[in-house]
């Protein structure tokens, strides 16, 4: 394997293109930069998941870990807590 090989996904075009419309909202939607904001979402897309391949094997063992805390559902008001309810 050469030392050009990829380790990470490359971001699809659905990816890209949320990302796209994201920079544009967040520039005031300018006219005319279509092809940059495409271009830097790509590119800014890319270096997320490369950041995520370097680090996955350690989230994916923290992920693998059973959780240590159980979600346990909120109380309803009046119910199974000593309260009483009222006529």
């Amino acid at each position: 394997m050469s030392k050009s090989a990829k380790k990470h996904r490359e971001p699809t075009q659905e990816e890209i293109a949320a990302c796209a419309h994201q920079i544009y909202e967040t520039e005031g939607r300018p006219e005319g930069k279509a092809m940059q904001h495409w271009l830097q979402a790509e590119a800014q897309l890319t270096a997320e998941l490369k950041a995520q391949a370097s680090t996955g094997s350690a989230k994916l063992a923290a992920a693998a870990e059973p959780a240590k805390t159980a979600w346990i559902p909120p109380r309803r008001q009046g119910v199974g807590n000593g309260a009483r309810l009222s006529k």
